[in-house]
């Protein structure tokens, strides 16, 4: 068995992570790696050529919780435990913070072992959108709106992505519920993968939410992952031309920040690995 070397994920490992994201048929792009590697940190798993192996991922969510996503590893070195050897550094990093994920079918047996739980279901809807069904795309978020956002965004996600929603909130797309008593919602638009993606999308009910994503939808490749017991906006969606294409589950190690009551929700993931 050839070893392997965990170490941390540096920023001219990017283009071979490309690669194995790429090998395992993800969409991301270069330049989505770069975001994600700018806002988090990561391992690096590599072969005894120094060749890159295998990422893992995580982001911090204020002071107790984390996210944790991007982990791949290539083709010719699955089934040596490299995954696992990851996770455990990742995990080490993370210390007592609560962690969430979101598990394939096949990383489900190794997450469980780590201590996570299955706490729900995310469904992946994209598509094409014909150019009769899109709806233009708005103006960004007023910047001194951006606190407002991020705040409403803590509320719904159960903890605070202070730099993550700097830098969505900078020049994205935005669609706003706004009401006498300020912002109440909102959604942002970005540039991913084969084309845009939708999220997050923050509101206090279904109804809002599926006419702030419809206030989002432009010609062309768009993808969104929402919880899967949104129901009425997976069928919003598929309608506008997004199906449902893949399931994922949520994974909790620890006790997740949960939202109070009065608090919106969160009716669409950033993306997978960010939650």
């Amino acid at each position: 068995m050839t070893p392997s070397a965990i170490r941390p994920l540096r920023t001219d490992d990017l283009v071979a992570a490309h690669v194995l994201s790429l090998q395992a048929g993800w969409p991301h792009r270069l330049e989505d790696w770069r975001l994600l590697h700018a806002v988090g940190a990561g391992v690096a798993a590599t072969g005894a050529s120094g060749k890159l192996i295998g990422t893992a991922m995580w982001w911090t969510c204020g002071e107790d919780a984390a996210t944790i996503g991007m982990v791949l590893v290539a083709p010719a070195a699955r089934g040596r435990g490299i995954g696992r050897q990851m996770m455990q550094a990742a995990l080490a990093a993370l210390g007592q913070r609560r962690s969430m994920l979101q598990a394939t079918e096949s990383g489900l047996g190794l997450y469980e072992r780590l201590g996570f739980r299955a706490t729900g279901n995310v469904r992946q809807h994209q598509g094409r959108i014909a150019p009769e069904r899109g709806a233009g795309v708005p103006a960004p978020i007023d910047p001194a709106r951006h606190r407002d956002a991020a705040a409403l965004d803590a509320r719904a996600f159960g903890a605070p992505r202070t730099e993550l929603m700097a830098r969505l909130l900078d020049g994205n797309p935005a669609a706003t519920i706004e009401t006498a008593r300020g912002l109440e919602g909102f959604a942002l638009s970005r540039t991913f993968g084969r084309g845009r993606a939708i999220g997050p999308v923050v509101a206090c009910d279904e109804g809002a939410a599926i006419a702030l994503v419809a206030a989002l939808l432009e010609p062309g490749f768009l993808r969104i992952d929402i919880p899967a017991e949104a129901t009425r906006l997976g069928t919003a969606l598929a309608a506008s031309g997004l199906p449902a294409v893949d399931t994922v589950t949520v994974m909790r190690r620890g006790a997740w920040p949960e939202p109070a009551a009065s608090d919106p929700r969160r009716f669409a993931l950033v993306s997978q690995a960010l939650g």
